[in-house]
């Protein structure tokens, strides 16, 4: 008897240490009367939602700030066009809608020195709050993966958080070069070089407009240097048992490819002849690092490379 009681109460420590709920606090900051999220901001959700910190399954609260500059229904309005521009921004990114429970402007920080005439900055916020549950038995690793993963969360498009981070691609990090795209000239046929600072939302093959800078710079060595041809390469990292991972925008698992279809469009669209260009998605057949086992290593098999075809 005493044996079973014992069994009993073991089990009912596992459980409560196995549910737990994680709540968790992140911070954007706004500028002086502006709504609108800027590339900065953008990042830093891209971050979140890229090392799960928000997650599908999850209960999120997004509440808007001001501080004490301007009426009260002018600092009311504003707040919650902040918070309602993180909503739209979280759920274009693959956030559910219906995880998220509460969106609201709170107007103004109150706070009793209120004097500065430049306001106070760290009260042009926005802050999300996410609950998350987390159940230990759940918890799965993929071999091969690097990647802890839950089961049963997914983004609404088919995917499942066990290809979770391929497509959760954010910027395309460099190998150990560090070359610079102008290098491209000096490459021998076959050789290949990672195209940098292009960046793309998380599971999406739409290219971020920070990223036209790098492939403006492209365009101009391809029309400066017109024998030379190559190929777009698409890389991803961490799926496993798919040839690659999934495109939220088409729901293909054909992001590799398609994220280098959308740079071969761009060019040509710019005016370079498609007869010199061709592309390909690879998923995760050409990993840098075989067996991903942190975020560095991910990133550098997540990546986007320029090959020679021919210099003549």
């Amino acid at each position: 008897m005493l044996k079973a009681l014992l069994t009993i109460l073991f089990s009912l420590i596992l459980y409560v240490a196995n549910a737990q709920h994680m709540i968790d606090t992140f911070r954007l900051y706004f500028d002086l009367n502006v709504a609108p999220l800027n590339k900065n901001t953008e990042k830093k959700i891209d971050l979140l939602i890229y090392n799960d910190k928000i997650i599908n399954g999850s209960s999120v609260m997004v509440i808007g700030y001001a501080d004490y500059l301007g009426s009260e229904a002018y600092n009311k309005n504003l707040s919650m066009q902040r918070a309602k521009n993180v909503r739209d921004y979280l759920v274009k990114y693959g956030i559910s809608a219906g995880d998220i429970k509460v969106c609201l402007g709170k107007g103004e920080v109150h706070r009793k020195d209120t004097t500065d005439k430049e306001g106070n900055p760290i009260d042009r916020k926005v802050d999300i709050v996410v609950n998350n549950k987390v159940n230990s038995s759940e918890k799965i690793f993929t071999k091969g993966n690097g990647h802890n993963s839950s089961k049963g969360l997914s983004s609404g498009t088919g995917s499942s958080s066990r290809n979770k981070k391929d497509t959760l691609g954010l910027a395309n990090k460099q190998k150990g070069t560090g070359a610079d795209i102008k290098e491209l000239t000096k490459l021998k046929e076959g050789q290949t070089l990672l195209l940098k600072n292009v960046y793309f939302p998380p599971g999406s093959h739409v290219i971020k407009p920070e990223s036209y800078e790098t492939i403006e710079k492209l365009v101009k060595i391809l029309a400066d240097n017109p024998k030379i041809k190559i190929s777009i390469e698409g890389h991803v990292c961490c799926i496993h048992d798919v040839p690659d991972a999934l495109d939220i925008d088409t729901n293909e698992l054909l992001l590799s490819l398609n994220r280098a279809k959308a740079i071969f469009h761009y060019l040509v669209d710019k005016g370079i002849n498609e007869n010199r260009l061709q592309y390909v998605g690879f998923g995760r057949q050409h990993p840098i690092v075989y067996f991903e086992k942190n975020e560095e290593d991910a990133d550098r098999n997540r990546r986007v490379e320029i090959r020679i075809v021919s210099v003549n």
